[in-house]
């Protein structure tokens, strides 16, 4: 009996959980307008035809001696878009960053469905097209959060444009998609029981775990919150850990969502981003 029903489990769930990774956001509700940031939107063609999205935060260089204090590519979590992820980055345009940030297929405006190895292969042309905005001896930070940090992770350990890459900063990334899988699935009694099956439906082509080792030289910064309900704190010990150096782990506290919200998380940003400015591959 219990093997009909496991048969069951599985095949009813089977899409779903595959598909658990990403959760499209189509809606905006806010511009960088509402926070007088100057911005334009950004239009990437793929491989296959499609259309992606993103907008361009200009740094906001206002006193007129204020100077551009570097260029930000930030990749979303799996439930947000360019969007909705805002109060989590707009004021880094307030610092002097340049920010570009793009919706994954599906997401916002971008074309096409979500699916991981397409885009894997988007996000090497997202980092190609910020890297040709720069000037010759500029370098750009990448940054994501979630999801968005755990596939940046592969992305720049295996860019063609990793010598315009200053650094790699992950906010509460996790280490495994398997593990991670297990992790929500953990959560639900309804899911509880299939944790380990359900979890191998997720491709773990990509898996954090074993790129991270390839980033080095570019320097690495892996922050994390204790408090994350989401992706415990077992997922950064084992990246810092797999990690070469240059390296830094910093210590957040936050959920995991509202990250920034917090004026003490920007700061351990800020001096993260002036700390790395020393920090020499």
């Amino acid at each position: 009996m219990f093997r009909y029903l496991l048969l069951f489990f599985l095949l009813t769930f089977l899409s779903s959980c595959s598909n658990f990774l990403f959760v499209p956001i189509k809606h905006f509700p806010v511009t960088p307008q509402a926070a007088d940031i100057l911005y334009e939107n950004i239009y990437i063609d793929t491989t296959d035809g499609l259309i992606l999205h993103g907008w361009k935060l200009h740094a906001d260089l206002i006193p007129s001696d204020k100077q551009k204090s570097g260029t930000i590519l930030f990749f979303h979590g799996n439930g947000d878009n360019v969007s909705t992820q805002l109060p989590n980055t707009f004021w880094l345009a307030k610092e002097g960053y340049d920010l570009y940030v793009f919706d994954y297929r599906e997401y916002g405006l971008s074309q096409g469905k979500a699916e991981l190895d397409a885009i894997i292969k988007d996000m090497e042309l997202m980092i190609a097209y910020v890297a040709n905005q720069l000037s010759e001896n500029e370098k750009l930070i990448v940054m994501g959060h979630s999801l968005g940090g755990s596939m940046s992770i592969f992305s720049v350990a295996h860019s063609a444009y990793r010598n315009r890459i200053e650094a790699l900063i992950t906010v509460e990334a996790f280490s495994d998609y398997h593990d991670v899988t297990q992790d929500v699935l953990a959560k639900s009694w309804l899911f509880w029981l299939f944790q380990w099956p359900l979890s191998f439906t997720v491709d773990n082509s990509y898996r954090p775990l074993d790129s991270i080792g390839l980033i080095s030289p570019i320097p690495l910064v892996i922050m994390h919150s204790e408090n994350d309900e989401m992706i415990g704190m077992y997922h950064a010990n084992r990246l810092f850990q797999a990690a070469n150096q240059p390296k830094l782990f910093k210590r957040i506290d936050s959920n995991h969502s509202n990250i920034f919200f917090a004026i003490k998380n920007r700061q351990v940003l800020l001096e993260t981003l002036s700390e790395l400015k020393q920090v020499k591959p």
